[in-house]
């Protein structure tokens, strides 16, 4: 996709054999511009990081929606994960996610001891 970005103002040399010189700058320099806009646009896309999947999840909060001695379960971007912790949780706490194992997330609480009402 980007290599079309980049032959777009190559393309657009032709306007300078068909029209007039003055004609065809005026049309040629907001092609050129364009491009080059759109070009940065699609490289930054390009060098952002994953916003999916596991590595995605690492660091992002998450809410104690049950917490027993044998099971947890947090509730993440609108679905519910069955969640281990080192440390005792409460219902309502937030918590970070330091990794995913399966269908289970490894969490830790937030420094501050903050609850949200669930």
């Amino acid at each position: 996709m980007h290599h079309i970005l980049l032959l777009t103002p190559i393309l657009a040399l032709v306007l300078f054999l068909v029209l007039p010189w003055p004609s065809a700058l005026l049309l040629y320099l907001p092609i050129a511009i364009g491009s080059l806009i759109a070009f940065r646009k699609v490289m930054q896309a390009m060098r952002r990081p994953s916003v999916t999947g596991e590595r995605a999840m690492i660091g992002d909060r998450a809410v104690v929606v049950k917490a027993t001695r044998s099971h947890t379960e947090v509730h993440y971007r609108g679905e519910s994960w069955r969640a281990v912790s080192s440390q005792p949780l409460q219902r309502g706490q937030e918590v970070i996610i330091e990794g995913v194992d399966g269908l289970t997330l490894r969490v830790t609480p937030l420094p501050y001891s903050q609850t949200i009402n669930a």
